[in-house]
């Protein structure tokens, strides 16, 4: 248990997005309520929920005082997040899906470094919580890293975009709020504060425990497509801020674009739809940037897809080494 050394009394705001979670709430909302650090805001979100999540929301409200809970009409999750961002009034954002929980010391912890190194957000391990095991994900680099050194990650580890394992300075996100509709909406949302941050503190402390579920809308087979769509369009316009906002990343964040859209053409569920998706990218890709200013393997690369049939681009597709065929056995 981490015992911290800096006087803490800043509050912070933690949104919980909630939708027929009943089974996981109970455990999720009492590793909030239970956590060292006190100054806490829990603002639970009910989109809509058709199970026992919405009374086990008013129920924590009714024993805890720092709990607020929102009812709202099913709009997905983006639109939940939304509304607790409207509501928040915390110095400090956190974020916990309904179906996950955090370490005991998790707030404790982060917010003492986030003090001590006066910094804007702070990045932490989680694990991953299968049924009969846990996966420790553990961050490597870690240390204090500048805006330039921490969106450069961006390109070569794929956490830095997720949502929850952070802790965040509420003022880096004044008027950005989530896309709403998105099954990937934290990839829209996340980098657009971290721009903003001065100083991004990165540690192998585990602070979450994110739970692996086939019923995660991660996992639903319908929305496979869609989440490829997603995550060309958020590549995309991360690319473009940041190039527009930091030119002197702009060969990186180009050469990584490239990798993903060949990276997402052999996804497993990849179809016509997606790979005309991503074929119409790498060509307004080409249009925009100049043969010129690309690299001749990268050209080369680029080119291949553009004119490798989508018949021939559909039998590369990666596999899924057996997971879809596991998936109730292996998750949650």
């Amino acid at each position: 248990m981490f015992k911290g050394c800096v006087e803490l009394h800043k509050l912070i705001s933690v949104i919980v997005p909630v939708y027929n979670v009943s089974k996981y709430l109970d455990e999720c909302v009492n590793s909030i309520i239970m956590q060292t650090y006190k100054e806490l805001e829990i603002i639970l979100i009910d989109d809509g929920s058709t199970d026992k999540s919405g009374v086990i929301c008013d129920a924590f409200k009714d024993a805890d005082s720092r709990i607020i809970v929102i009812h709202q009409k099913n709009s997905g999750s983006g639109s939940a997040k939304n509304t607790g961002l409207k509501a928040a009034k915390g110095q400090y954002l956190a974020f916990v899906d309904g179906d996950d929980y955090l370490e005991p010391d998790a707030f404790e912890y982060m917010v003492s470094h986030l003090e001590s190194n006066n910094a804007d957000v702070i990045q932490c391990s989680y694990k991953d919580k299968f049924i009969n095991k846990s996966v420790n994900n553990i961050l490597s680099p870690v240390g204090e890293f500048t805006t330039e050194e921490y969106l450069k990650l961006y390109t070569t580890d794929w956490t830095c975009g997720l949502l929850w394992d952070k802790i965040y300075k509420r003022k880096l996100f004044n008027g950005i709020y989530f896309e709403v509709g998105r099954v990937v909406d934290d990839e829209f949302f996340t980098y657009q504060g971290l721009m903003k941050a001065k100083k991004i503190v990165r540690s192998t402390h585990i602070v979450y425990n994110y739970r692996k579920r086939a019923s995660s809308v991660s996992y639903l087979p319908n929305n496979m497509e869609k989440i490829i769509i997603d995550k060309l369009d958020y590549i995309t316009a991360r690319r473009e801020k940041i190039n527009n906002s930091f030119p002197s990343l702009k060969n990186i964040f180009n050469n990584h674009y490239l990798n993903m859209l060949v990276w997402l053409s052999t996804d497993q569920f990849s179809s016509d739809y997606t790979l005309d998706a991503i074929k119409k990218f790498a060509f307004q890709y080409l249009k925009n940037e100049g043969v010129l200013n690309i690299e001749a393997k990268d050209l080369y690369i680029l080119i291949k897809l553009l004119i490798t049939s989508n018949r021939k681009l559909l039998k590369k597709r990666r596999s899924n080494d057996g997971t879809e065929k596991n998936l109730k056995d292996y998750y949650n």
